[in-house]
């Protein structure tokens, strides 16, 4: 189901919740929900309600992100990098990475995944957005993980949607760049600006289709 309003009445000289307005995206029946108390724990991409709350003159602010790329490895890798000699009697190590540049930005590992897979996790058509997943048992051949760097009002500007702007500028040019797949590279090919034309010794485990692409012409430089 979607929420597609908030319903308010006056009262004491406020304004006060009295309901909601669901739709059941299914069958596209329409009904209403009483309530007094609402929390809303939308997460980062469900823009429309973004969009209906400002038009409910909900009090909003803007937040600083982060965006990046994941990267895979061999989990073996990094179970030997964590636990040296006794890695093959421990589970899948999982690590984090922080750095602050010379300007002051951040850039850090974000969603490690052990023994994962990397997934499309798109939200709205004709966008991209990956992200990384790991089963119960975290027994995949390679590992992978977020690569990010912070974000603010300097980089996308001051109105208020403006962030939300910036986020699908960036899906929109990954999912041209890739017609719609995951655009993949290797990571020496990432650093020198060339299209990779086949996997060496990391076969990446995904979640969706894949395709080569050059992925600095997805990012901008900040």
């Amino acid at each position: 189901c979607k929420i597609t309003d908030i319903l308010t009445i006056e009262e004491n000289s406020y304004r006060a919740i009295s309901g909601i307005k669901i739709k059941n995206v299914k069958n596209g029946e329409e009904y209403e929900l009483a309530c007094d108390n609402l929390c809303l724990a939308i997460g980062h991409s469900a823009r429309d309600t973004f969009k209906m709350l400002y038009e409910k003159g909900i009090n909003m602010i803007q937040k600083p992100f982060a965006v990046g790329v994941r990267i895979e490895h061999k989990q073996d890798i990094i179970n030997k990098s964590q636990y040296g000699k006794y890695s093959k009697y421990l589970p899948n190590a999982d690590y984090k990475l922080t750095h602050t540049c010379t300007d002051g930005r951040g850039v850090y590992s974000f969603c490690m995944c052990p023994g994962g897979f990397v997934v499309n996790a798109s939200s709205e058509e004709n966008h991209l957005v990956i992200n990384g997943m790991s089963n119960h048992k975290r027994n995949e051949e390679n590992s992978n993980s977020a690569i990010v760097v912070q974000v603010s009002n300097k980089d996308f500007g001051n109105n208020i949607f403006d962030g939300m702007n910036f986020q699908r500028h960036l899906e929109e040019k990954a999912y041209s760049l890739g017609n719609g797949l995951i655009p993949v590279q290797l990571f020496s090919d990432y650093e020198n600006n060339t299209i990779s034309k086949e996997f060496k010794s990391v076969k990446p485990i995904f979640k969706g289709n894949y395709k080569f692409t050059n992925i600095n012409d997805i990012l901008i430089d900040l």
